[in-house]
């Protein structure tokens, strides 16, 4: 079975830099050529391998020749476009033929297409998009960042379980591994009363699960580390990735620019940014995994260049061998969801 399946057309700067990202990831030592496969228009992507300095014939690609773009919408890309390089990776999941498919593609359409083309884990309602952040102690997860605007407070918990199994498959292991991630609920403040009815009512079923949870956290705390996961529903979670996303750039930038006006040298400027940019970039991490299907579906950055390609590989496979899938369903058969209401 190929471990990873690559989106070879999916992003603003494919397919160019995804087959860096897989020169890099190959380069590295993040993943073998028979481990990886990629997906889209067979000739363009051959032509692209030639060009990024690989062997055409060492890397496996699946014909995808139905092209998309910035137009089609999830329900265009499902029916009029029906071997798009999205849908042809999320099948070779669900055929068993590949572990996990990453995608810089449109993220409607993946999680449109993961939901449809793969069964959700065992025990668990919706899946949820997950983010890693670097935080001031540690990486921290996010979830969910754009999968479910609206949610009921089970499928919180059951986010709280998610997003506790992927950190501990990912981070854990080895003597300063987080066996047992901080799970936090985003509030607006800290004491047990506050929130809203949805949040109160999560938090009352989060204190119930096997999980070592934190309790309220509040935007500003975030970034300081006190959690390892920090749960809360997709819209509000989209709107944290990415306005940390803009202001990240825009004290960077202010930074950059006060720094000329002290007159620092760019040599220094450059050594300062190179300790400070992998704590802030997205690329670090490579993707945010949708979890609560069956096999690894990454979503990444539609700018993501090599880096962030060849790390969301990287953490593809890592969540793969940590098994995070076999410990979601574990968790979840622990929890008792209550009965379902007039609306589902």
């Amino acid at each position: 079975m190929t471990k990873v399946v690559l989106d070879g057309v999916g992003g603003d700067h494919a397919p160019a830099e995804a087959v860096a990202g897989v020169k890099l990831a190959l380069d590295r030592g993040f993943v073998r050529p028979d481990d990886l496969l990629l997906t889209g228009p067979r000739e363009t992507l051959r032509a692209a391998l030639v060009a990024g300095g690989l062997d055409a014939d060492s890397i496996a690609i699946e014909d995808a020749p139905d092209l998309l773009t910035s137009a089609d919408s999830p329900i265009d890309a499902a029916k009029k476009k029906p071997r798009n390089s999205i849908a042809v990776g999320v099948q070779l999941v669900k055929e068993g033929r590949a572990g996990s498919f990453i995608s810089a593609g449109s993220t409607g359409t993946v999680v449109a297409a993961a939901q449809l083309g793969l069964r959700r884990l065992e025990g668990i309602r919706k899946p949820a998009i997950a983010a890693i952040i670097h935080g001031e102690k540690n990486p921290f997860l996010v979830l969910d960042v754009g999968a479910n605007a609206q949610v009921k407070a089970h499928d919180l918990a059951q986010f709280a379980l998610m997003g506790a199994a992927y950190y501990a498959g990912t981070f854990g292991g080895g003597s300063s591994g987080i066996e047992r991630p901080r799970v936090g609920i985003l509030n607006i403040g800290s004491e047990e009363l506050k929130g809203n009815p949805l949040v109160k009512e999560a938090r009352a079923l989060i204190k119930q699960l096997p999980i070592e949870f934190h309790g309220n956290i509040e935007g500003v705390e975030i970034f300081a580390g006190e959690c390892h996961v920090v749960v809360t529903d997709g819209f509000t979670g989209n709107v944290l990735l990415k306005a940390s996303e803009g202001a990240a750039e825009f004290l960077l930038r202010n930074f950059q620019a006060a720094m000329r006006r002290a007159g620092v040298a760019d040599q220094l400027i450059g050594q300062v940014f190179a300790d400070v940019m992998p704590r802030v970039d997205f690329s670090e991490y490579g993707g945010a995994l949708l979890l609560g299907v069956e096999g690894i579906v990454t979503i990444c950055h539609g700018r993501s260049q090599a880096p962030a390609f060849a790390n969301a590989i990287r953490f593809a496979l890592r969540a793969l061998d940590g098994n995070v899938n076999q410990h979601i369903v574990q968790a979840a058969r622990q929890m008792t969801l209550p009965a379902a209401d007039t609306n589902g």
